[in-house]
């Protein structure tokens, strides 16, 4: 059974500007969650590197993917390497420190949907519920 999460509505909030997302993006490195809305799950831990060159890593585990990570208006696409990740564009929504990753197309394809929770490295989360 999933908890009561408080997620943004992008219907009627408004996703972070494009300064907004350059400057919290732009050379800093996230740390979040996937499945954030399961509730007692732990979550599926990822940290990403987005440089100011345009490089991205995503740390998953074991699991290293490097690619290049583009912003376009408020939105930032992401290509990665690996075949089996296509490439996908996000907008993103704040509640606190709390970032929400919007997800906009896969492959090209519009598929709407909140997909995960980040801060910057070294934040301790605001988020409500708590980021698992």
């Amino acid at each position: 059974m999933a908890q009561e999460v408080y997620l943004p509505e992008p219907g009627s909030d408004a996703p972070m500007s494009e300064a907004e997302v350059r400057e919290s993006f732009s050379g800093q490195t996230h740390r979040g969650s996937y499945n954030f809305q399961i509730k007692d799950f732990e979550g599926v831990h990822f940290e990403e590197w987005t440089s100011e060159s345009g490089e991205v890593r995503h740390r998953m585990g074991d699991r290293l993917d490097k690619g290049v990570w583009t912003q376009k208006r408020e939105q930032i696409c992401y290509d990665y390497e690996s075949e089996d990740l296509l490439p996908a564009c996000f907008s993103f929504y704040r509640r606190g420190n709390c970032i929400y990753h919007y997800q906009e197309t896969v492959g090209g394809n519009y598929s709407p949907g909140f997909t995960a929770v980040s801060v910057i490295k070294g934040e301790e989360p605001s988020c409500e519920p708590p980021m698992s």
